[in-house]
């Protein structure tokens, strides 16, 4: 009977075992296959991780890149913007003072030529006054027969300066002669004068005679394109005119 039991049991148990063993087989080489397929894929990830990573790292020194370029450019137009800047200033700068210049002198210019003009116009008031005030000097302290006195000297004077005059180099076109006196002339002065014209100039020359009494004395003598002036008035204003020298006016 043991035997028996024996004989039974020992296939049963041994071909358990086989089974067994074949499960364990089977079952390891499931879970090492699993593993290692497991495996494969964790290294297969890991690569593409690791791909991505390095794509990524990659795209990120790009980046870096384009943005310390996109910086540098930036720098640089900001650099030369500035200096664009500062020369357009020192530009505008330069053409405003320029300007101020020009116009400063252009102020100085005309006050001087204002000056200038003033000064010139305020001595022709002067000088003016000047024989103004004469002219009423010599009226107030002058009485009539000194005055007349006076005036024939101024024209003796004047006829004796024309009989001196050398006439070979005077040219005289004209048929009258225009005399503006301060007082009528004399017969006696007149035909003196027609004698000296006729004398002078080689000709008839008939006499128009003005009376100004501003002339104060003397006369002033037109014959064509010759003109004398030996008035009293006019020696007044030769002399402020040298008074306005001699004091820098």
């Amino acid at each position: 009977m043991h035997e028996i039991v024996v004989k039974v049991v020992v296939p049963v148990v041994v071909a358990h075992a086989v089974v067994l063993a074949v499960m364990l087989a089977v079952i390891r080489k499931m879970l090492l296959g699993d593993t290692n397929r497991a495996i494969a894929r964790v290294r297969d990830v890991e690569a593409e991780v690791r791909k991505k990573e390095e794509a990524i790292r990659r795209e990120i020194e790009e980046h870096e890149k384009e943005f310390a370029r996109k910086k540098a450019e930036a720098e640089e137009a900001l650099r030369r913007q500035k200096e664009e800047g500062e020369k357009e200033l020192a530009r505008a700068r330069d053409q405003v003072l320029s300007e101020a210049r020009k116009e400063a002198d252009r102020i100085i210019d005309q006050a001087r030529k204002n000056e200038e003009k003033y000064r010139k116009q305020l001595a022709q008031e002067m000088e003016e006054k000047m024989v103004e005030y004469a002219m009423q000097l010599f009226g107030m302290v002058f009485s009539e027969k000194m005055d007349a006195a006076l005036n024939e000297k101024f024209i003796d004077e004047l006829l004796d300066a024309l009989a001196e005059v050398d006439s070979s180099n005077i040219t005289v076109d004209a048929r009258s002669a225009q005399f503006t006196s301060s007082h009528p002339l004399s017969v006696g002065q007149k035909e003196r004068l027609q004698k000296l014209l006729a004398e002078k100039f080689n000709a008839q020359i008939s006499i128009d005679e003005t009376v100004r009494q501003d002339l104060i004395a003397g006369l002033i003598l037109k014959l064509g394109g010759l003109e004398i002036d030996g008035s009293l008035r006019n020696r007044l204003q030769e002399a402020a005119a040298e008074l306005k020298k001699s004091v820098g006016m």
